[in-house]
């Protein structure tokens, strides 16, 4: 692909992004404190002149974000405080966004149904979960779908990203933005997997998508699919013996600690994004609308930027903690176990191959 977009290269880099603090609690990243240590540390922006309607400094938008993480160094936390910290910086103030982690508003299932009943305003959730109410966003989680980095900030700044956000929005929930958190590798209790016949009977915990759970089955493992924040306990009670994941999610949940055996599949790529209850979204002047859609698009770009330059980093911490890894990994070979599931996608998701063919054809370019 054509190299990334100079005013992709201008984001700033996010050396210190790592949050710490509050596990379960609710944080209010706009309140400041030691809670919550953000990236986002610019002053607020000069909003004089815009219609923001009854909003203002001193009367707020108040909107409830939840995440499922359990750990604030986990990319869901990050990106959520994260663009909590730039919506209030680029309003002045006029938007205050509470973050509630640790699932305490519900899982990522939970949490997507409640933005889209209209009963939470925000939530931090995956492609896979998204995609179970609109199905062509699974091509996302196609294997081997994008190469490298580069092939990702193409598709970042691409019309058909912004096509597969827009055409969400009839499901009652709009994305904001598409964070990518990295490619994913398995993790295991049993030993290296380096050719599909290593899957032969593991039980791999897989996020709750078609795409994933065929992926998988179709390499010779039997998939299983649970909850992100059970999937520490499944592996030390042995309910699963390995899980599918990107380096951030791993080290911050602790998978390493009962499977500590790495396999660098690199094998497909994981996205979030932040919805937002469609009917909140259009109450708000159409100035207000760009000040938010703006600060999610910014703070998942950074977000981005800065787990691509720690990946290498935490795969090394992790194997420093005690893990093993394996580079020795037959890609072709898994990537043909996997054509099936391509054939089956692009001849039963008609949305999916059509933003497929668009994908691909960024790539040709």
């Amino acid at each position: 692909m054509k190299k990334r977009v100079v005013s992709m290269l201008l984001i700033g880099c996010l050396g210190a992004a790592l949050l710490v603090g509050c596990g379960n609690e609710k944080t209010d990243a706009n309140a400041g404190g030691d809670t919550n240590a953000s990236i986002g540390t610019e002053a607020k922006a000069d909003t004089s002149g815009k219609d923001f309607g009854e909003y203002s400094a001193d009367h707020p938008l108040e909107l409830k974000l939840s995440h499922f993480a359990a750990s604030e160094e986990n990319q869901l936390a990050i990106l959520a405080n994260t663009f909590a910290d730039y919506v209030s910086q680029e309003s002045g103030g006029a938007v205050k966004v509470t973050v509630y982690g640790g699932g305490t508003l519900g899982n990522d299932q939970e949490s997507l149904d409640s933005v889209i009943a209209g009963t939470l305003d925000c939530a931090v959730n995956n492609t896979p979960i998204m995609s179970g109410y609109d199905a062509g966003l699974s091509v996302l989680d196609l294997p081997y779908l994008f190469e490298n980095y580069d092939d990702i900030y193409t598709f970042l700044d691409s019309d058909v990203c912004q096509e597969m956000l827009d055409d969400f929005s009839s499901t009652g929930a709009k994305i904001l933005n598409l964070q990518c958190v990295g490619f994913r590798n398995l993790e295991s209790s049993k030993g290296f997997v380096e050719k599909p016949s290593d899957l032969k009977g593991l039980k791999v915990r897989v996020t709750g998508s078609e795409v994933y759970i065929n992926t998988w089955n179709a390499r010779g493992a039997s998939a299983q699919t649970m909850p992100g924040n059970e999937v520490l306990t499944a592996l030390q009670q042995g309910t699963i013996d390995a899980c599918d994941n990107v380096n951030n999610v791993c080290i911050a949940d602790g998978y390493q600690q009962y499977a500590k055996y790495i396999s660098v599949m690199e094998y497909a790529t994981h996205f979030n994004g932040i919805t937002m209850n469609e009917k909140k979204f259009e109450s708000l002047t159409p100035e207000l609308q760009d000040v938010i859609t703006k600060a999610a698009k910014k703070a998942a770009l950074d977000c981005t930027k800065n787990l691509e330059t720690k990946n290498a980093e935490q795969l090394e911490e992790m194997v420093t903690g005690g893990a093993e890894k394996t580079d020795n990994v037959d890609k072709a070979a898994f990537k043909e176990a996997a054509q099936s599931v391509y054939d089956k996608f692009l001849s039963n998701n008609e949305q999916g191959a059509k933003y497929y063919e668009a994908i691909t054809a960024l790539a040709a370019k």
